[in-house]
């Protein structure tokens, strides 16, 4: 593996609004009660720093070769995947189930989906830092949306 070098990504930058499309569709279409109750709820927690510090890396630094294609087809797999799930929630409605519910076996494809999908982007653009944060990110959001889901299931 290549070293990183502190350098504008524009693969990376790619690779991250990739992901974030469905996000902002979903700030600006979702019921305006979604919106407020995601915002009430939202605290800085080590998600959030994470979230944040693999996004930086993601975009900051570069690494001058890319690593396997396969790499990069799994990730496009994915994260089609992830648009699946969003495309569900916005054809059902924007109904706020659809945020949390399982697609097939998989629990919370919302949060599971776009983790491995950065996750073998990071493979791909050999970056190491951002593959480390990312790992960190996808348990804390994860385990969020796992408790979550498992809240609603409760109240319901």
């Amino acid at each position: 593996m290549n070293t990183l070098s502190l350098a504008i990504s524009i693969p990376g930058i790619i690779i991250f609004i990739a992901a974030m499309i469905p996000n902002f569709a979903y700030m600006l279409l979702a019921p305006q009660e979604q919106i407020e109750k995601e915002r009430k709820n939202s605290h800085l927690n080590a998600e959030d720093l994470s979230r944040d510090f693999f996004a930086f890396f993601l975009v900051a630094f570069s690494s001058e070769t890319k690593g396997s294609i396969i790499y990069l087809i799994v990730a496009i797999v994915f994260l089609s995947l992830y648009y699946i799930t969003w495309f569900r929630y916005f054809k059902n409605g924007k109904d706020e189930k659809y945020l949390l519910s399982p697609l097939g076996f998989i629990p919370v494809p919302l949060a599971i989906f776009p983790n491995i999908y950065f996750i073998f982007a990071s493979l791909y653009l050999e970056n190491m830092l951002a593959l480390g944060l990312c790992l960190v990110f996808a348990f804390f959001h994860i385990k969020s949306a796992l408790n979550d889901a498992k809240k609603k299931k409760e109240t319901k």
